[in-house]
């Protein structure tokens, strides 16, 4: 299948599980689908031909340099796969802030806005959403958060 068609296919087959979380957050559907592993079973085999089967990979690739970084990203099947992955985790935040302002009572309609920021350039919608979570409840992490993973252990 020609790169482009996958890179296509990728993006839109996120977009769906993004307009649940924006229109329909706590629908049963949306629980199922964008909170579980729907998403990562659909695109992490994409992903994983990318970069194990699709074909060779250009020489210098080292991920812990820039230049090595660069190197990989002039094979087009590894920028799909590097969009792949920026879409599969663009959407677990977007999950966890839907989540986590549910959880915290936060109106959706002011979460939106830090959604659609987390879909578009998502560490900027992380960082909106804190700034959110922040400024309705008085804290990044909340005290009964740290007893429920203590707890967890």
């Amino acid at each position: 299948m020609p790169l482009e068609i996958l890179f296509k296919a990728a993006n839109y087959a996120v977009l769906p599980f993004w307009l649940l979380l924006v229109a329909a957050p706590r629908w049963r559907w949306t629980q199922l689908l964008v909170h579980g592993p729907v998403v990562v079973l659909l695109l992490t085999p994409i992903y994983a031909y990318m970069l194990f089967g699709y074909g060779p990979s250009p020489e210098n690739v080292d991920m812990t340099t820039l230049y090595g970084v660069m190197s990989a990203f002039t094979a087009p099947h590894l920028v799909v796969a590097g969009w792949i992955h920026y879409l599969i985790f663009d959407l677990f935040v977007g999950a966890w802030e839907s989540r986590d302002a549910q959880r915290l009572n936060i109106p959706h309609l002011l979460v939106i806005p830090c959604l659609l920021a987390t879909l578009l350039v998502g560490p900027v919608g992380l960082l909106l959403y804190l700034i959110l979570r922040f400024l309705l409840r008085g804290g990044v992490i909340h005290y009964q958060d740290t007893l429920s993973a203590e707890s967890r252990s």
